[in-house]
């Protein structure tokens, strides 16, 4: 569990046995695509990769193995999406962030398959790039770096105002997530943003968690 900072929300994970989170009431998944398509105030089980919902009507979560886990919050909505290579080259960060006509208060990066792990073709870098602020410029020759693109992407849409946590723990490094990858695993890891209940044990993840003020936040 990693808590937000001056909220009463936190994210939730549950990957294998050891290294699990209750999930709460309330959760809303999707059936993930790999596409761009957000839906606003789900019901749960639409095909599409992204969510938008007003505070207190339910709490976004995803199902991911190797892609990454972004959340976002604003004064009165969360958000969520589930943005792997073909989602981020189809807009997905660039859709989720304009579904809502407020200013960007956190954006949360959950585990992803590391830019050290990541190796892919020319065409899966091309398609990343092609719509990443600063192209391959900031990618690892060979690799994509998920993370990074999602961040300068959120910088281009909603400015430099909004705080970071950026969870940097790798799914195919980490013994405590599955990673489709390094296994093939049809399990996936769960991860949600959902309200802290009264008397709720808090605990973080055993991970770095790096929270990242605008006044330090540079590439």
């Amino acid at each position: 569990m990693v808590i937000i900072p001056g909220t009463d929300m936190y994210l939730g994970l549950s990957g294998v046995e050891r290294n699990r989170d209750p999930l709460p009431e309330n959760v809303v998944f999707l059936n993930q695509i790999h596409s761009s398509r957000i839906v606003v105030s789900p019901a749960g089980g639409e095909d599409a990769d992204g969510m938008v919902m007003s505070r207190g009507s339910g709490y976004p979560a995803l199902r991911v193995a190797d892609c990454l886990p972004v959340f976002a919050l604003w004064d009165d909505y969360i958000g969520a999406a589930h943005a792997g290579w073909r989602g981020l080259s189809k807009g997905i960060m660039e859709n989720l962030l304009q579904a809502v006509d407020q200013p960007l208060r956190w954006l949360i990066l959950g585990p992803c398959i590391c830019s050290r792990c990541y190796a892919v073709g020319d065409l899966v870098s091309r398609a990343v790039a092609s719509g990443d602020p600063t192209g391959l410029l900031e990618h690892p020759e060979g690799r994509i770096d998920l993370r990074g693109s999602a961040v300068r992407r959120a910088r281009k849409v909603s400015g430099e105002k909004f705080q970071l946590i950026n969870i940097d723990e790798c799914t195919l490094e980490s013994a405590g997530l599955y990673s489709y990858r390094g296994n093939e695993t049809a399990e996936r890891n769960f991860l949600w943003l959902a309200e802290i209940e009264r008397g709720e044990h808090i605990r973080q993840l055993n991970s770095e968690v790096e929270c990242v003020s605008p006044e330090r936040r540079k590439n």
